[in-house]
């Protein structure tokens, strides 16, 4: 390269911690935020989180009905009940809608260092097995 066409290029920024900046606060921590002792702003309410979107799926929203239980520690259980015609709306295509709702309550407790679970808990699809077509009645030897 020539002396006027390196010139003409903008400096180099180094993100490293130092000078200026994302780092102004001093003490170089590269991206990191700052700790604090405890969550700014308001709890978050998972079960009126995972009902709101529940309910927002559901062609029957009258029928979802969520509950939460606090299993000790720092371990929240959430359990949704759906009418049996929006299980399927609420799993999703190979199960990307649960999964999308999982993370979405995972990331709002990070903050309150929780770990929750959301899970579905419709009893007429715990009695249904799914069965192949070759699995009925006895096998002769």
């Amino acid at each position: 390269m020539s002396e006027p066409q390196r010139s003409q290029r903008p400096p180099r920024r180094d993100f490293r911690g130092g000078g200026g900046g994302f780092n102004r606060g001093g003490g170089g921590g590269g991206f990191r935020r700052e700790r604090h002792d405890g969550p700014a702003g308001p709890a978050v309410d998972y079960r009126a989180l995972v009902e709101y979107v529940a309910r927002t799926l559901a062609e029957k929203p009258d029928e979802v009905t969520v509950e939460s239980f606090e299993r000790g520690g720092s371990t929240v259980a959430i359990k949704v009940k759906l009418a049996d015609a929006d299980v399927g709306r609420f799993i999703g295509k190979a199960g990307r809608n649960i999964e999308a709702i999982r993370t979405l309550v995972r990331v709002a407790s990070l903050r309150d260092r929780k770990r929750v679970f959301v899970d579905l808990a419709n009893p007429t699809l715990a009695h249904h097995e799914p069965r192949s077509k070759g699995s009925g009645g006895d096998v002769p030897a």
